[in-house]
């Protein structure tokens, strides 16, 4: 499983469509999952929940956990927490890593029933330990929150380390808020490369910002526009 996931990771944007379209649900998922985020393609929210479903039509596990979330938050389609939520939690049950991560997400913003921080936390932690890139992630910024600096850390390098580039970017702005320059452009670049567009703008600021760079500092904020981060386009369009 570890390697078929490290493949579709590595996977081209086209060739996940290919693999969707000849029947792979597992590429669905993947392909899903990276219009959701806009990962090295643009954000479309619509098709990424066609295929979320389309996955679990077929079968796959994962795309029901991400077909009910996509539900659950309203993405390219009207919210409906409720009726995501019950789905989630009989995903949970049966050993769904994937549901339980985002079954954890839904109590921690009180998305289909009563916030419940306790069991939210519970859930991330346990689906983390799994190797949930996702719940890693999701903690990191509450563990930050909470003053728990280096569970933080720990949380977020595990969620990178995963494949989650938004916690390679966490990671980044963390670093850049303590002056750590050096390290903090290692987790935006890794961001970017894998198509996260902060990555991509948080590289450039400091590349400008240390004037180490300033032509690829302005290809990394176009970069990072393109994806879909304003703060990126506002710095672009003031550059000469």
């Amino acid at each position: 499983m570890i390697v078929a996931f490290v493949i579709l990771a590595a996977a081209g944007a086209l060739d996940l469509e290919r693999a969707c379209g000849a029947g792979k649900a597992a590429a669905c998922d993947e392909l899903g999952n990276r219009l959701e985020e806009g990962l090295g393609v643009r954000r479309d929210e619509t098709r990424a929940a066609q295929l979320f479903r389309k996955a679990c039509k077929e079968k796959n596990p994962d795309g029901c956990a991400d077909d009910a979330r996509a539900r659950a938050l309203g993405e390219g389609q009207p919210a409906d927490p409720r009726a995501a939520l019950p789905r989630l939690e009989k995903l949970c049950k049966q050993g769904g890593v994937r549901a339980c991560a985002h079954l954890g997400d839904l109590f921690l913003r009180g998305l289909g029933a009563p916030q419940d921080a306790t069991r939210a936390e519970g859930l991330l932690a346990e689906a983390c330990d799994k190797g949930s890139a996702r719940a890693c992630s999701n903690l990191a910024p509450l563990a930050f929150r909470n003053g728990e600096l280096d569970r933080a850390d720990r949380l977020a390098s595990r969620a990178c380390d995963l494949g989650d580039p938004s916690a390679c970017s966490f990671l980044g702005d963390i670093y850049a808020r303590s002056n750590d320059t050096v390290r903090a452009i290692l987790f935006f670049k890794r961001a970017c490369d894998a198509g996260f567009a902060h990555g991509c703008a948080g590289q450039g600021y400091l590349l400008l910002e240390s004037g180490a760079d300033p032509e690829k500092a302005r290809k990394l904020l176009r970069t990072g526009c393109a994806g879909g981060d304003e703060k990126a386009c506002e710095a672009a369009r003031g550059l000469k």
